[in-house]
């Protein structure tokens, strides 16, 4: 016995409102009395596959590929699975099988497509986006998805037009929005950027609002007096970055409250002449009368390229702590580099991938910069994988790498010792938008796919102007980039060198 449409319609409806419980409950009880409903068994996998239960959902998928093998949908949901579970050739696989059954289903197009994506054929990609595209030339996640492709073949026009036909067809694709956003900052269009920016409250993979009892901050205007809660909301890094508005926001007469990760408190003290800082809240509504998430302020203040609030340094360091910590180094004529190759796994991309090995660089690879002369290397590498790493291979890769993890206990030490040093190599992490604060040249190792921060197409930054920015030629094309920063730093270390001669 198989299921009516309303029934299937109705498990639909409860799995595209995320109601994943009621949904697996109504197929449950329909298996009992249908068992060879090959439907339920495929709705079930997509209900496991939602809960990121890939391994379950194939099961469930193979199982209702048994009951019924001629299904093309089917072997399109399969090819998704393996997708996610890093199968991809078997994903490719199950996609020609779906194509091959339901040549005229669009999704088993766009799905070996977006498989494609993952194994960073774009260009291959695009052929099959096109190809569900004549079959639904209304399809939004096709237009959506060859937007995205475009974008890491820097066809960035091409895929602004797939964005803007995908929001056009749907108004409320907050994906399209959301990515437009980020293509528009990278690109120094603030005016549009940090508007659609604001699609990361609604997007796939949201970040979480806070406060919304409260109202938002949308002007500049009057706010003489005015009790103003300002709320971090992503990284630390980003925390650094944007700390630079409390400064402004205050010069309009505003009582700031500002609430910041406890890590920051110390490192953050500077502020405390702007603002109330805070790591925990207890509060009334009535308590203020606006409320912001930190990375709105832009788009309060209207920021645009030329308007950037770049006075450096805005941070400060404990001047204790930098004697405590200079009284550690061995003496040495030698320019003193500090270097962080890993910012960790956990941070992910905006459509909710983890970034971390495209970001960070192998140990082994970024020791090759030891080959330069004239240089006494800093380790201020922090976290696991890479500092367990380091501890165990040091020896062996880099026996004069100069390891200062034990010394840094918070965001204050590491300030200190950034102080101190001469220069920091850094990949895109928190330590490197905290040297920008501090106003200390920094050279940032930034991968293919960069952070829409540190715009397009250049090697300088407007938001930390010690900056210099090392990207990526390729995807994953770390060895060009160190070769050329190992060219920079041994001119860096001869400049030293004759300078000291000098004098």
């Amino acid at each position: 016995m198989t299921q009516d449409n309303s029934f299937l319609q109705n498990v639909l409806k409860c799995i595209n409102e995320r109601d994943l419980t009621k949904a697996e409950e109504l197929l449950s009880q329909a298996l009992e009395s249908s068992p060879e409903d090959p439907d339920l068994w495929r709705f079930l996998s997509v209900v496991a596959a939602f809960k990121s239960d890939h391994v379950s959902a194939l099961e469930l998928i193979n199982k209702a590929i048994s009951l019924n093998p001629e299904n093309g949908v089917a072997y399109s949901n399969k090819g998704n699975i393996l997708k996610e579970l890093g199968r991809f050739e078997e994903a490719l696989s199950s996609f020609d099988e779906a194509i091959r059954l339901a040549p005229s289903y669009p999704e088993g197009y766009n799905n070996r497509g977006n498989t494609l994506q993952d194994l960073h054929l774009y260009e291959e990609s695009l052929i099959w986006y096109d190809k569900a595209l004549a079959l639904n030339p209304e399809y939004v996640e096709a237009y959506f998805n060859k937007g995205n492709a475009l974008e890491w073949l820097h066809r960035h026009q091409e895929a602004m037009i797939n964005f803007n036909i995908a929001t056009s067809l749907d108004p409320q694709y907050v994906n399209a929005y959301w990515q437009k956003g980020l293509s528009q900052l990278t690109n120094g269009n603030f005016e549009l950027g940090w508007q659609n920016y604001e699609a990361r409250w609604t997007k796939s993979n949201p970040i979480q609002f806070y406060y919304s009892e409260i109202p938002r901050l949308e002007e500049i205007n009057n706010l003489s007096g005015k009790k103003i809660l300002i709320w971090a909301e992503q990284g630390l890094g980003d925390t650094i970055q944007f700390c630079r508005y409390i400064k402004l926001l205050s010069q309009t007469g505003a009582k700031i409250t500002f609430l910041i990760p406890d890590q920051l408190l110390n490192l953050l003290k500077p502020l405390r002449q702007f603002c109330e800082l805070k790591s925990s809240l207890t509060y009334q509504a009535q308590d203020f009368d606006f409320q912001s998430p930190l990375l709105s302020l832009p788009l309060v203040f209207g920021t645009t390229l030329k308007s950037i609030p770049c006075e450096i340094p805005y941070l400060g360091i404990d001047e204790e702590i930098e004697r405590r910590l200079k009284s550690t180094f061995p003496p040495s004529p030698n320019l003193k580099v500090g270097i962080i190759w890993s910012g960790g796994f956990r941070l992910l991309d905006s459509d909710g991938y983890l970034i971390g090995q495209r970001r960070n660089i192998q140990l082994d690879q970024i020791a090759k910069l030891k080959e330069v002369q004239g240089i006494d290397f800093y380790s201020l590498q922090k976290g696991d994988p890479a500092e367990s790493e380091l501890h165990l291979r040091k020896d062996e890769v880099w026996p004069g790498l100069i390891n200062c993890a034990h010394l840094l206990k918070d965001f204050s030490d590491t300030a200190a010792l950034i102080e101190s040093l001469d220069l920091i190599i850094s990949v895109d992490t928190s330590t490197a938008h905290l040297a920008g604060a501090l106003g200390k040249p920094v050279w940032i190792l930034n991968r293919y796919d960069s952070c829409w921060r540190w715009l397009r197409g250049q090697s300088d930054s407007p938001w930390y102007p010690t900056a210099t920015i090392y990207q990526q030629g390729s995807p994953g094309d770390w060895g060009g980039v160190i070769e050329k920063v190992k060219i920079d730093l041994s001119h860096f270390a001869k400049a030293n060198l004759q300078k000291k001669d000098v004098y």
